[in-house]
């Protein structure tokens, strides 16, 4: 049992912190997906304090398995791996079942797991930190207290201030199709021979009280006991996925401008605010300010939000912002830029570099990346 619970502290430690981390690198991108939750079990209250609970939920996860690599406080850490694990795999089990939440964003955006996938996931470390806790007993600090103290309040500050790092001034690691250097029209577009999704046809029938699906080649069993419901497409194998598939921006009037964006290949700056009132206070004059300036220096500024077309056009009279929206919807907004707002400088369609709402670019800054 000591073999056991060592070899199942040392996997699951690992395992939490290169968990914890990968979140902690984009607590934003997280918070996302824990605000899925709250609006699945209906706890809206929670929405607003989503990237909060997201940073602590990073912090503990991590320091739970600095303490357990540690083999500190192990009666305690154990009760909390045990609770943290119920849950867990209670959530992820719940997404398997009902499909609601199709990414736990477990490992955020660096790994993607499916419901079914995670929930197994979440299966296989509750046996280990079963035998944890059965074990627990077996699990001693190998350093003095004095190291051991030392250890874990370094860990808990480099964990802090890098989850607040993130937070401030965008993930470390970029895993998102908008990442520097990436080409979006080139993500946009399907590579030579590449699967497309692939769909068959499904009729849904009622007969004796009960729904019944048919294919094309069942129709022949149709009788008078049938009763016709509906016809839906129903997809038999999946086809490559383009990264970038819901990139579409619309001007005030609804029409479409996606293919001038597109077709711009000079430099041009991208403001990314995915709702104007929810802006970072303070930083409009600083967009104002290079926006002009980037316009006057002969290049286009693209205003990216989902707001509604009535709040853009009176935030903009109120900042004298001089440069126009365009509306796209949340989701890619999300994707381009963790911050409300982020600025992405573009050469034609390639992504040069990101800057987040604590560190807005002067036109001198742009210029260096420019040249």
């Amino acid at each position: 049992m000591k073999i056991i619970t060592q070899i199942s502290r040392i996997l699951v430690g690992v395992l939490f912190i290169l968990s914890g981390f990968i979140k902690a690198n984009d607590t934003i991108g997280f918070s996302y997906k824990l605000v899925e939750y709250f609006e699945v079990f209906h706890t809206p209250i929670f929405i607003d304090y989503a990237v909060a609970i997201a940073m602590l939920i990073c912090i503990l996860e991590i320091m739970v398995g600095v303490v357990l690599l540690f083999g500190a406080y192990s009666t305690l850490n154990a009760w909390l791996l045990l609770l943290m694990i119920l849950f867990f795999t209670w959530l992820t089990g719940y997404s398997a079942l009902t499909g609601k939440v199709t990414d736990c964003g477990c490992f955020g955006d660096a790994i993607k797991l499916k419901p079914v996938e995670s929930f197994m996931k979440d299966l296989v470390l509750l046996v280990f930190i079963v035998f944890i806790f059965i074990g627990r007993k077996h699990i001693k600090p190998f350093v003095n207290s004095t190291i051991l103290s030392i250890g874990i309040s370094v860990a808990l500050l480099v964990t802090t201030a890098f989850t607040l790092y993130t937070y401030m001034f965008l993930p470390k690691i970029d895993f998102l199709p908008y990442k520097v250097g990436n080409d979006i029209k080139a993500l946009m577009t399907y590579p030579e021979g590449a699967a497309r999704d692939s769909f068959e046809m499904v009729f849904i029938y009622e007969k004796d009280g009960k729904s019944v699906e048919l294919g094309v080649n069942d129709l022949g069993k149709i009788d008078d006991t049938y009763k016709f419901v509906d016809r839906k497409d129903k997809l038999i194998k999946e086809g490559y996925k383009l990264p970038i598939h819901d990139f579409k921006l619309y001007d005030a009037n609804n029409i479409e401008y996606t293919d001038t964006f597109l077709n711009d290949n000079n430099y041009k700056l991208v403001i990314v605010q995915k709702d104007v009132k929810q802006t970072r206070q303070g930083t409009e004059v600083q967009l104002a300010k290079l926006g002009n300036e980037f316009q006057e220096a002969g290049f286009k500024v693209w205003g990216l939000t989902s707001s509604a077309p009535e709040f853009v056009e009176a935030y903009r009279h109120e900042y004298q912002l001089a440069y126009n929206y365009y509306t796209m919807d949340a989701t890619p907004l999300k994707s381009m830029v963790r911050s409300n707002p982020g600025i992405m400088l573009l050469k034609g369609n390639v992504v040069v570099k990101k800057w987040s709402s604590y560190a807005i670019p002067t036109m001198e800054t742009i210029h260096k990346y420019m040249k």
